[in-house]
């Protein structure tokens, strides 16, 4: 039995475009590749604090209350 399935059309052209550049065998294909492209990029995105997304950290000197007073001195 075949269910319909509403695909947002720009989902849909994406997905033809994948085809089309022979990145897909079929249209379906190209759909599940683009949701798990999406799921990647969204688990990746690293730590969420409230709502927040946070900035990765880098490593280096940490920056200190002082340090930002004396910056806002300086304008």
């Amino acid at each position: 039995m075949r269910t319909t399935v509403d695909i947002d059309p720009r989902v849909l052209t994406a997905a033809r475009a994948g085809v089309d550049e022979g990145l897909n065998r079929s249209v379906g294909e190209a759909i599940s590749a683009l949701a798990l492209a999406g799921l990647a990029r969204q688990s990746s995105t690293g730590a969420v604090d409230h709502g927040l997304a946070l900035l990765p950290s880098r490593s280096g000197r940490a920056i200190t209350d002082e340090m930002v007073a004396e910056a806002l001195l300086d304008d």
